[in-house]
């Protein structure tokens, strides 16, 4: 059985997830597999990817073994996190079902860092998370006029647990836990989770992010 998140679990007390080792770290411990230390440290290691002394090489590998170790350890031990996405590609205000479609979680989309480039992150659960509810017209309003402004474009910050992983893509399962539509100062504008039991804010009422 998949691993459930915490409900109870409050939002800040997840770490910010901000670059390719610690999705790369997310990754391993979510495959539940052996990590292959030689092939992670040449990632986690740009002295050890560029050394071509043999002896070294194996130097190098002794003493980064109880890092890496560490840190799979540390992602085991929180396998939450939260990611910062600066295009959400939020569609026209829906009228009839009152909310923004989320081009994110269109589609199996991946997200990866340019650091450990080859490991990936995909939403799990993107169809319970595709459309933000935004009932207060005031919020409404607020984000479709933000929609067609290129400067001021709304955020998304995704809370997730990392679920499981996809060996043959190097891919970790983000289930969605929760989304916040943001400003750019951080300032939330609209908020929901998969079930929609936590309704959409108006814009006065929200809370920094």
């Amino acid at each position: 059985a998949l691993p459930q998140p915490d409900q109870g679990k409050a939002l800040s007390t997840y770490p910010e997830l901000d670059s390719g080792e610690q999705l790369m770290f997310h990754y391993v411990a979510a495959s539940a597999l052996p990590p292959d230390i030689e092939k992670l440290a040449q990632s986690y290691s740009s002295e050890y990817r560029q050394t071509t002394d043999t002896f070294r090489k194996r130097d190098l590998l002794q003493a980064l073994q109880p890092q890496i170790e560490q840190k799979i350890q540390q992602a085991k031990a929180e396998p939450y996190a939260w990611m910062d996405i600066e295009t959400p590609e939020l569609g026209a205000y829906d009228f009839q079902r009152k909310g923004f479609p989320i081009g994110e979680f269109e589609g199996k989309r991946s997200r990866y860092f340019n650091d450990a480039y080859q490991y990936k992150l995909t939403w799990a659960n993107r169809d319970q998370v595709k459309f933000a509810p935004v009932v207060d017209e005031a919020a409404a309003r607020e984000l479709e006029s933000m929609r067609s402004d290129w400067n001021n474009k709304p955020r998304l910050k995704i809370y997730f647990l990392g679920q499981s992983a996809d060996l043959n893509e190097q891919t970790l399962n983000a289930l969605v836990t929760r989304v916040q539509v943001v400003s750019k100062s951080g300032k939330v504008l609209a908020e929901y989770s998969p079930d929609g039991s936590v309704p959409a804010k108006a814009a006065d009422e929200a809370g920094g992010g």
